[in-house]
């Protein structure tokens, strides 16, 4: 069972949307897949639930040991799709764990007792909170969505870095398996955005690019993945294409190994 995480610690970079359409689109090729929501904002929930959301235990309370996961895991209207709901308590939670033992692998414990799928996709905030880096210590692979915007080269060096570390006293299994640059337009700045990461990460980053798209805010105005909202426009497309991407990687020894081969030669690289 994979477990990968969505995770950048910038905003607005595209975490959710990546996260809650690649679910709905493994889930749509037979695959059973547990979304967990851990951005208090609940933003992949809803789109999961196609705008319903989720009553009851969410993550919070599995993080604060009120309710085991298994209990707060909610179906969804897509077939093979189940979500570990963001809940209404995940905020506080955030602010409670920094005062309890073991915090820091809470979500990993938890994670361990499901085991009936195939992926585990996890979402995560936009800052290095207790629920963030329970992401990082229950994933196998970190997947770091980059918005084509300037500087945005320059934020990595940190998120790798807190990876690193991560990895080094936590979980040694942890690898970035990827970037994938969002929200591209055709113009100048994207264009060079997506060169400069390219040259300072190479292979780590997908071949595929996410296009900014209206039809993608339209789609999360009701609740819904571009996958279902627009089956056909170029960010659908766009998206099946990085789906088959992090598909190839998970198969093949090869493209992990390349991948890795790379992670380590941009640690050199900044050392």
């Amino acid at each position: 069972m994979r477990r990968i995480a969505f995770v950048n610690l910038k905003g607005g970079v595209g975490k959710s949307t990546c996260a809650a359409t690649i679910a709905v689109g493994l889930a749509k090729r037979g695959r059973r897949v547990l979304l967990v929501d851990a951005d208090a904002q609940g933003h992949a929930t809803w789109t999961a639930t196609r705008g319903q959301g989720a009553d009851g235990p969410g993550l919070g309370d599995v993080l604060m040991r009120r309710a085991a996961a298994v209990d707060a895991i909610r179906a969804t209207p897509t077939d093979g799709l189940d979500v570990l709901p963001a809940g209404s308590s995940l905020g506080g939670a955030n602010i409670a764990l920094a005062q309890e033992l073991g915090r820091d692998t809470r979500m990993r414990s938890a994670l361990a007792d499901v085991s009936d799928y195939d992926d585990v996709l996890i979402d995560s905030g936009p800052s290095l909170t207790p629920a963030t880096i329970n992401v990082l210590v229950a994933a196998h692979e970190v997947v770091a969505p980059v918005d084509a915007a300037m500087y945005a080269v320059l934020g990595l060096v940190d998120f790798r870095r807190v990876v690193d570390e991560i990895r080094d006293a936590y979980n040694p299994d942890l690898r970035l398996a990827g970037l994938v640059l969002c929200k591209a337009r055709k113009d100048a700045t994207s264009r060079d955005v997506e060169r400069q990461l390219r040259e300072a990460f190479g292979d780590l980053v997908y071949q595929t690019t996410i296009p900014l798209s209206a039809a993608v805010e339209s789609a999360h105005a009701r609740g819904l993945t571009i996958l279902d909202h627009a089956p056909k426009s170029p960010a659908a497309s766009a998206f099946e294409a990085l789906i088959d991407e992090v598909l190839s990687d998970g198969r093949s020894e090869e493209a992990q190994h390349a991948r890795r081969g790379a992670r380590a030669g941009t640690r050199e690289d900044a050392a």
